[in-house]
């Protein structure tokens, strides 16, 4: 089977938004989503500025318990439900199938409880810990929550896994293994053995995400979740709901010559692209915006930029794109869902969500990165770059119906 697959709703906790509302309303704005502080504090340990989530009560989800990670899955997963207008209890729950993942699960947790399990080990602690640990229990407690029996699948592939779990669910619509999904990806990671991870590896940035700009030095460590609900065109239609846009095709790659750097030579992301190109039977001159993954570090920026013209060749510098974590930091896991989100809001809405953060353009970066301020445009077709530690590359093409 080859069913076409919608998106029919959404659900998002970001740094710039825990709503689907605001959350487009400062995507517009070009607001950043950054601790106003020099400095941001976790464990007792400075580091560079966060993005944290505002204004998230996880006591009104009835989650506050759980792990960070499965707390936003919840919420986002709720939020998709709601706006896709679906009435699980109407449904038969065989016939919905899960596709939420997280790069890393409940490092929170086993932050939090780690050092309190080695003083009293416990049966009933250990326990605890694991069932908030283990990246798949967001697709769990999901599923609980809303009596969801249809299949689960849980991909990780590191700051690629929310356009993965999005691809997988897409998979299992078209390919008629389930009529609907809830797909995206969740992921808190604000613990200081991940962000010190991060820091020894020269990946954080001092104080800014510049993506593209001469000056960039690395990203900023955001949080939350995105998650939404497919289903067919056909099933869209006949509940009369509204349609985000379509996913038409998807295609992954991946480099296997370093743990953290793309080799150029290797060439994943461009031959990854020109799969897709081919399956979804379209042509670079169709490509109205690309969504990058664009996260600001020297090496990354610079490869993204040269795949994407080894892919498109001269037709890339005529292709406006951009890369969102200016305004969200690097939400990891979660980052590649809440970005084809954007995408697909900036599709409906008819903007291209900008690139905060650019002001001095690398000239080895030379592309059209849309710096600093939306832009009115009309999006019919778009893609939507992720790659990840590991040399996982995902990618995704999406059309307005």
């Amino acid at each position: 089977m080859n069913r076409r697959v919608v998106v029919t709703g959404m659900g998002v906790l970001s740094p710039i938004g825990n709503t689907v509302a605001t959350f487009l309303e400062n995507l517009k704005k070009g607001v950043s989503g950054k601790e106003n502080t020099e400095h941001s504090e976790v464990g007792g340990y400075l580091f560079p500025p966060l993005f944290r989530l505002k204004d998230f009560n996880s006591r009104s989800h009835g989650t506050h318990l759980l792990d960070p990670f499965i707390q936003y899955a919840v919420a986002a997963a709720e939020q998709a439900v709601a706006d896709a207008r679906f009435d699980l209890k109407a449904a038969d729950p065989y016939s919905i199938s899960l596709s939420v993942s997280s790069s890393k699960g409940g490092v929170s947790t086993l932050d939090r409880l780690g050092e309190r399990l080695q003083r009293a080990p416990s049966a009933l602690l250990g326990a605890r810990m694991y069932t908030s640990a283990v990246p798949n229990f967001a697709d769990q407690w999901i599923a609980r929550r809303m009596k969801i029996k249809g299949p689960a699948k849980c991909y990780v592939a590191a700051c690629a896994t929310g356009t993965a779990a999005v691809i997988a669910g897409f998979r299992m619509i078209a390919e008629g293994q389930a009529e609907y999904c809830l797909a995206g990806a969740t992921d808190a990671s604000i613990t200081p053995l991940m962000l010190g991870g991060y820091q020894n590896m020269r990946a954080l940035a001092r104080k800014d995400i510049r993506p593209f700009d001469k000056n960039r030095d690395g990203f900023l460590v955001g949080e939350g979740a995105g998650v939404m609900f497919l289903e067919t065109l056909e099933s869209a239609k006949n509940r009369g709901v509204r349609i985000y846009g379509e996913i038409l095709e998807a295609a992954n790659g991946q480099d296997s010559t370093d743990p953290i750097l793309f080799n150029p030579k290797e060439h994943a992301l461009s031959h990854t692209l020109k799969v897709l190109m081919e399956r979804a039977g379209i042509t670079s001159r169709e490509i109205d915006y690309i969504n990058l993954h664009g996260t600001g570090t020297k090496h990354g920026d610079l490869y993204e930029t040269l795949e994407l013209k080894e892919a498109f060749g001269e037709q890339a510098y005529k292709i406006p794109m951009s890369s969102i974590k200016g305004m969200t930091g690097h939400m990891l896991g979660a980052t590649g869902a809440v970005e084809i989100m954007a995408t697909l809001l900036g599709m409906q809405e008819g903007f291209i969500p900008p690139t905060i953060g650019l002001e001095t353009k690398d000239p080895k970066c030379d592309l059209d990165y849309v710096p600093m301020t939306m832009r009115p445009h009309t999006i019919t077709t778009a893609i939507k770059i992720s790659m990840g530690f590991g040399g996982h590359v995902a990618t995704v093409a999406l059309r307005k119906v």
